[in-house]
């Protein structure tokens, strides 16, 4: 029987641990995805992954290890591991690397589960990511379906939240044109959403965004 990544593509909630280490099972950070965009894009990246693992491997007791749970709607849960920033593929073996794809996997998870200034971020709805000035949380994209081609824009919605609780949202809208960069201040100090291109000129859309600072 071929080995497959996943028994069934059902899930409803994507779980990701970062545990303290392989030996210490303390969860020191978590996230729950509920966006099924984004559980079936991760399956889809999970899945060009060779399921035979070339390698075995061992690790000490202070190694990183990241575990995945994905939830369906019927109770039944389907767990993958990551240690090392590689996964423990179906085979029980590793990929000698990591390669390109589990190294940009593992920067949207860490992404996600210790988000921060600079970070590239993958754009998972509903999910608060809490950056220590503020928290920010994506609401989805809106679109003008009733608009001529020639006229037609998306408009990507953030929810922003500082420390006291104060919320507002902010509209990012690309058409014809890129989607701009969107200024905002807290607290005498001054940041940038950036959802087309990173600081560096690294390409961020569709699926990405980050928060920089700017200089007074």
């Amino acid at each position: 029987m071929t080995r497959q990544w996943f028994t069934s593509r059902e899930c409803t909630v994507l779980e990701i641990r970062k545990h303290q280490s392989i030996s210490v099972p303390q969860v020191i950070s978590a996230v729950a995805i509920e966006d099924s965009k984004v559980i079936q894009t991760i399956m889809a990246r999970i899945e060009s992954i060779p399921v035979a693992g070339d390698m075995m491997k061992s690790f000490g007791p202070d190694a990183e290890y990241i575990d995945m749970l994905f939830h369906d709607a019927h109770g039944s849960i389907q767990k993958l591991g990551i240690y090392q920033k590689r996964f423990k593929t179906p085979s029980t073996g590793f990929h000698g690397g990591p390669s390109e794809t589990e190294a940009a996997f593992h920067a949207d998870i860490d992404a996600l589960l210790f988000p921060a200034i600079d970070k590239v971020i993958l754009k998972t709805k509903d999910v608060e990511l809490d950056f220590g000035d503020f928290s920010l949380t994506y609401l989805g994209e809106t679109q003008s379906d009733d608009a001529p081609v020639s006229a037609s824009w998306v408009a990507n919605r953030f929810l922003l939240k500082d420390k006291t609780g104060q919320s507002q949202v902010i509209r990012i809208i690309s058409g014809q044109l890129s989607p701009p960069a969107h200024d905002f201040d807290l607290d005498q100090k001054r940041f940038t959403l950036l959802t087309f291109e990173t600081r560096t000129k690294q390409r961020l859309y569709p699926d990405h965004f980050q928060v920089i600072t700017r200089q007074h």
